[in-house]
């Protein structure tokens, strides 16, 4: 299969299960008993300890054929994680299961995305077209998987989650043709402690790290939130599924309409509008400025995404890219994404939808983080 249409299946496949996990897992755990206090920190710690798998994993590959078959063995594992919540749903083991999952299944994403950055090299792959696929099918996710929790019951949110790791697996034992070619050995893939040691790459992983640490709110409560403002669940399916074709927009024009721009400036123009968007999300649950916050999903994420695949793919050489993937996956997407899940338990108990205006306030320090061009500093010498 042509490594452009294996991975747009692995990406639509992953991003079904993730569509699924994202907006509907808080009302699982509900269903299977949890209370708001224990969705946060179950939540949270998820985000948390899927920093330390993805280095654990991360740190391991250092070249193109490792990642097939760790992709293998990964999806295998995840498939039997989620298939074990069916048999212990008890407080104690929730939580075991939860740390496993997020061991594991997380790790799926840097390895995708690393796949993705060696294909930009190796085939010229057009990024924002295959990984549109991905965006296609959470919003698929959100709607079906939301008609589903309606009509039938929540455990269909399991089952969604079950039957895409399984197709998942599937696709995973079938090799895309050409597989990732390796790097020159003078390129050879670098440790992730010395990547980030590289001028740049810190500052680079603090501002995505607040922008994209920001959506964990949205992530973990705003299905929570707006059910009780009296949306049903079909309805907020529909406003996840909007602001994800928004995202679809923006990565199916990146090559034609964004390609010559850098990281800095996409960054800057996911700041402008993921500032907008929690200071709308948290004055008002009127359905035209939640609609008009979801497009905004379009910069929020999609753009702050492409500014760090920018900077992955385009601005550090070859050897640091699995590092640098490994780190934003782990830290940008992970850690700092867990640690604002698990105070935003007790921080919805308290203010309620407001908490939107405290993630404007994690945003503001990135504009002064972009005040000085980005370029000079990640080109290594």
């Amino acid at each position: 299969m042509a490594p452009a249409y294996w991975l747009s299946l692995f990406f639509a496949l992953y991003y079904f299960g993730y569509g699924t996990f994202l907006p509907f897992w808080a009302l699982w755990l509900e269903h299977a008993g949890a209370t708001a206090g224990l969705i946060g920190l179950l939540l949270g710690l998820g985000m948390a300890v899927r920093c330390v798998g993805i280095l654990g994993v991360m740190s391991r590959v250092r070249a193109a054929r490792h990642l097939l078959p760790v992709m293998q063995g990964l999806s295998l594992l995840s498939l039997l994680g989620f298939a074990a919540f069916y048999g212990w749903q008890s407080s104690t083991g929730l939580l075991v299961l939860t740390v496993l999952v997020n061991l594991i299944y997380p790790a799926l994403i840097p390895l995708s995305e690393a796949m993705a950055s060696r294909y930009i090299v190796q085939i010229q792959l057009d990024y924002g077209q295959t990984r549109l696929w991905g965006s296609a099918a959470f919003i698929a996710a959100n709607l079906v998987v939301g008609l589903l929790d309606e009509r039938l019951g929540s455990q269909w949110i399991l089952h969604s989650m079950v039957m895409s790791l399984g197709l998942m697996l599937l696709l995973s034992l079938t090799r895309p043709q050409p597989l990732p070619a390796e790097q020159p050995a003078s390129r050879a893939g670098e440790g992730i402690g010395r990547v980030l040691r590289r001028p740049g790459v810190g500052r680079f992983l603090l501002i995505t790290a607040l922008l994209q640490g920001s959506h964990a709110f949205y992530y973990g409560f705003s299905a929570l939130y707006w059910q009780q403002q009296g949306y049903s669940t079909s309805v907020i399916g529909y406003l996840w599924g909007l602001g994800v074709l928004a995202e679809i927009l923006v990565f199916a024009g990146d090559r034609k309409w964004l390609g010559h721009l850098g990281a800095r400036p996409l960054l800057l123009a996911g700041l402008c509008c993921a500032l907008c968007r929690w200071l709308i999300l948290g004055a008002t649950t009127e359905l035209v400025w939640l609609v008009l916050a979801q497009l905004l999903h379009a910069g929020s994420f999609g753009l702050s995404h492409l500014g760090a695949v920018r900077f992955i793919s385009r601005e550090l050489d070859e050897g640091a890219v699995f590092g640098a993937q490994a780190l934003y996956a782990s830290i940008s997407l992970g850690m700092v994404s867990g640690v604002v899940l698990m105070v935003s338990g007790p921080l919805y108990g308290q203010f309620g939808g407001h908490t939107f205006w405290l993630m404007a306030a994690m945003v503001l320090p990135v504009a002064w983080l972009l005040a000085r061009p980005l370029l000079k500093e990640q080109k290594q010498p």
